[in-house]
């Protein structure tokens, strides 16, 4: 990725500024959704008898009474589950959090008893 600013006729004092804002969102990104060590990292997602969604995060803090955006993705290689809580202001529906699930995540029924309902099992707003 890096390797795209080398031929650009910009100062190296501007490349290697830009290099570092790269490596610096890409070791967040890994900690917060590949390591899960940051305190804001989900842990736990999980659908309740009530057909809502639950995240629970590292830090000890779990959202219920969720709604999953229609922007989320479901293929049977990633998931990226956009929600946001059901009383959020319209700036907060906006901005949607997400969480990422890997098939390795978790055992390949569970993973795709979610997909199906992310897909077909939700209740229509």
């Amino acid at each position: 990725m890096c390797a795209i600013l080398i031929p650009l006729a910009f100062p190296w004092q501007i490349k290697s500024l830009a290099v570092l804002v790269i490596l610096a969102f890409a070791s967040y990104a890994i900690c917060r959704y590949g390591l899960l060590i940051l305190p804001w990292s989900a842990l736990t997602l999980g659908v309740n008898v009530k057909n809502e969604l639950q995240i629970r995060y590292r830090n000890g803090a779990q959202l219920s009474n969720l709604v999953v955006a229609a922007d989320s993705v479901v293929t049977p290689y990633l998931t990226v589950v956009h929600f946001y809580e059901k009383d959020a202001s319209l700036l907060r529906r906006f901005f949607t959090r997400h969480v990422v699930v890997l098939p390795d995540a978790l055992d390949k029924e569970s993973y795709r008893q979610l997909r199906v309902w992310l897909r077909w099992g939700q209740p229509n707003p």
